[in-house]
């Protein structure tokens, strides 16, 4: 029988830019008055946010923490990467007293993804901050940024319909290749 320990994974820092900006945005659905920046720019954030979940990634640069409760072993899946870097990895005791564990101890795997530990950690919980996300927006897939455009759009045009909540296909189909999958 496996037990599943027991995770919560948390954003920290929040992108600081979107993968989109409003002038791309309002050229690709052909406004070109200003009355509607707020609502336009509030569908780039909510289509980062749907393509986010969806692909399972981080698109901007944002940092996450995820927390385990007990005990972390030689290999931990580091959800919503791609992951750019660990920022640290911490024990903390019962009493809330802290450990930082040193970085000679645990590595990035090579495919980004997974933090590996140079045996195991116990505590009454472990945290690991990391960095993840493709950098600035330039490094967003292009394939990505068109099939948020097309979110933003459906959203767009059926505003007031309501406006079905799912993804356009169209969507997922630029978005599939980038997909985070676990096998």
């Amino acid at each position: 029988m496996t037990t599943l320990r027991s995770r919560m994974l948390a954003r920290i820092v929040a992108p600081a830019v979107e993968p989109l900006t409003l002038t791309e945005t309002k050229l690709y659905l052909r406004v070109d008055h200003n009355d509607e920046d707020a609502p336009i720019n509030d569908l780039i954030v909510a289509a980062r946010m749907v393509a986010e979940s969806w692909l399972k990634r981080s698109l901007i640069t944002q940092t996450w923490k995820l927390t385990y409760d007990d005990c972390l072993h030689d290999e931990t899946p580091l959800p919503m990467g791609p992951v750019a870097s660990i920022t640290s990895v911490v024990i903390v005791n019962r009493d809330n007293s802290s450990q930082t564990v040193n970085v000679d101890e645990y590595y990035l795997n090579a495919a980004k993804n997974k933090l590996i530990i140079e045996g195991s950690l116990v505590g009454f919980k472990i945290e690991i901050s990391y960095s993840a996300g493709y950098g600035s927006a330039s490094f967003v897939p292009k394939p990505i940024k068109q099939g948020m455009l097309a979110h933003i759009a459906y959203m767009y045009d059926e505003r007031g319909n309501g406006c079905n909540a799912s993804l356009p296909d169209l969507s997922g189909m630029l978005y599939m290749p980038f997909r985070e999958i676990s096998l």
